[in-house]
């Protein structure tokens, strides 16, 4: 319906649909976004990753950028930066690449945003899957020996 038209631009609508009713349902459930969203970080993580449909990127998304969480977000462009500076293997899950910034950088919810959407701006401009800009990336001097 509505919905569907709403976000049809962002692809698979009728799934992402489905999965925004379920949140929503969630959170009408828990009284609320706000009471919802100031949750304890570990337990509204469950909470969200027990939601149909969310996943750990989008749990951590949303408690990062909704609720204000330090929760570090991984994506495809973290794990492609990461993997072709050697920092991370192509076997690692998400909780392992994650686990990489929570385990090195000191929870900070603004520091882990900022770092994010540098890395999404990076992956974006430089580190393409097809075709990376490896030699105008502003990364190139942190490239291990060989790549």
């Amino acid at each position: 319906g509505r919905l569907v038209s709403l976000i049809r631009s962002a692809g698979y609508f009728n799934i992402k649909a489905r999965r925004l009713k379920n949140l929503t349902a969630r959170l009408l459930e828990s009284g609320g976004l706000d009471r919802f969203l100031c949750t304890d970080a570990g337990e509204l993580r469950v909470e969200l990753l027990s939601i149909n449909g969310i996943g750990p990127e989008t749990a951590d998304s949303i408690m990062l950028y909704a609720a204000g969480k330090s929760e570090f977000v991984v994506d495809a462009y973290t794990k492609r930066i990461f993997l072709r500076h050697g920092l991370v293997e192509e076997k690692d899950g998400y909780e392992q690449v994650k686990a990489l910034f929570m385990d090195n950088l000191a929870p900070d919810a603004g520091v882990f945003n900022e770092y994010h959407a540098l890395i999404v701006r990076t992956g974006k401009d430089y580190c393409r899957t097809r075709s990376p800009l490896c030699g105008e990336c502003p990364l190139k001097g942190f490239l291990p020996a060989g790549r």
